[in-house]
């Protein structure tokens, strides 16, 4: 076992962001089962996407699956927008009139001030609400539109989704076992439907790439998405170096480390590259995505990365289907500042109310990902941040979101099917997920 730890800090400073770049980052005790002992073989990687791709003429294609060009794992991430809020009947007209009053005149004068957040720029209700839940947690898409779903949780729950992202509209490709490679057309798909392979030598995508990253706030170690792109061993990292351009898949890479201005490139040979020129290797990265299994995933921004080592795949790592159970209702205690407790069904930000949906949160342009299931409790701190501790020991300081933040659009607890509350942010001292 291990701790991480980040810098020594100051003392928070109540109702400021102060705290995400210069206080209490986390502290993370990590399980030697966490981290495992044995490695896995090449070619052995069981949890990528695979199923069948149905089309509007009945054809059947099966095989592994990946969604246009992007996502390839069952931890990837399908995102899109909710197409309506069955919670807010559950709320008093006068109060949804006056949060999207104050919610319009906010939004005017954002857009004057061209300051308008982009969690919330194309929306238009305050309780307007983005969805998002890892590919392994659902059963299958329907398309019903040029820009709409209905995706089937594994627990028989349908929701309905439209646009928000290019996940939705897109191309999906399908290794089918005899033909070979398809790209599908979105408007030739009637549904996708998702299950875990029979055989363990179906031809899939590749392997993913798995390493420990280090940054100005410590080590992580977990399923790495590069630049925002390359996730499979097999994608290749562009630069130039001082003899021509090179391509270099990850496969054959043992280390990158920043510099200056690129990266120093090791290969498993320990030959050296300075590369420079491409967004893969400089400050016009986008962003290093570290996808940890049993917590969920951070985005790093190119500040804060400071080298990856690219690691064999450890055997419980590999061992990914635990994760995904069948989805259920979030369930738990909500204590009020006044000292009231709650207990029963729970609707977070009047939005999530499935342990497979997503948490989303800052913390010094560091953006987390948590799935609700991986949750311990939630304690809001300020009007724009909060504690959230995890079921494994972490905590975190998240803000600026409006699910860890005074934009969270408040929650509600089901006592009995008809006895409910709500709670506005500011009246929350505590909740505790079971």
């Amino acid at each position: 076992m291990f701790v991480l730890r980040t810098e020594s800090t100051n003392k928070l400073k109540s109702g400021s962001m102060n705290y995400l770049a210069k206080n209490i980052f986390f502290l993370f005790l990590i399980t030697q089962s966490f981290l495992g002992t044995f490695s896995v073989s090449a070619q052995s990687y069981p949890c990528y996407l695979y199923g069948s791709v149905t089309t509007i003429d009945g054809d059947v294609y099966k095989g592994a699956i990946r969604w246009g060009d992007e996502e390839v794992f069952l931890t990837d991430l399908f995102n899109a927008e909710k197409e309506e809020n069955p919670y807010l009947k559950y709320l008093p007209k006068s109060q949804i009139d006056k949060d999207q009053e104050k919610y319009m005149k906010k939004r005017g004068w954002d857009r004057f001030e061209f300051a308008f957040d982009d969690e919330r720029r194309n929306l238009t209700s305050v309780y307007d609400r983005k969805f998002q839940c890892r590919f392994g947690d659902i059963k299958s898409i329907s398309v019903t539109g040029s820009e709409s779903v209905s995706l089937e949780l594994k627990d028989g729950k349908f929701i309905n989704l439209r646009g928000g992202s290019n996940d939705v509209g897109t191309k999906v490709w399908v290794i089918d076992q005899e033909l070979g490679l398809l790209k599908i057309d979105w408007d030739r798909i009637d549904i996708v439907n998702f299950e875990a392979p029979i055989l363990s030598n179906v031809e899939n995508f590749g392997e993913p790439v798995y390493g420990k990253i280090t940054t100005t706030k410590g080590e992580f170690t977990g399923f790495i998405q590069w630049d925002h792109d390359e996730r499979l061993a097999g994608d290749k990292l562009d630069g130039r170096g001082r003899d021509g351009d090179l391509s270099i898949t990850f496969d054959k890479i043992k280390a990158i480390e920043k510099t200056e201005n690129g990266s120093r490139i090791t290969l498993h040979s320990n030959r050296q590259f300075e590369l420079t020129g491409e967004n893969d290797v400089n400050k016009y990265n986008r962003g290093i995505i570290v996808s940890i299994p049993k917590v969920g995933r951070v985005d790093f921004s190119w500040s804060h990365f400071l080298s990856l080592q690219l690691l064999p795949l450890t055997k419980n790592v590999a061992d990914c289907f635990s994760e995904f159970r069948v989805s259920e209702r979030l369930f738990g205690t909500l204590v009020t500042k006044d000292g009231k407790i709650f207990k029963g069904i729970i609707v977070y930000d009047l939005d999530e109310a499935m342990d497979s949906e997503i948490l989303n949160g800052l913390n010094d342009k560091l953006e987390f990902s948590i799935p609700f299931r991986n949750i311990g409790s939630i304690q809001p701190m300020a009007y724009n941040y909060c504690l959230v501790e995890l079921k494994n020991g972490m905590k975190l300081y998240l803000g600026d979101q409006s699910d860890v933040s005074n934009k969270n659009a408040g929650v509600i607890v089901f006592e009995k099917e008809d006895k409910y509350q709500n709670f506005r942010w500011e009246d929350i001292e505590r909740i505790d997920f079971m």
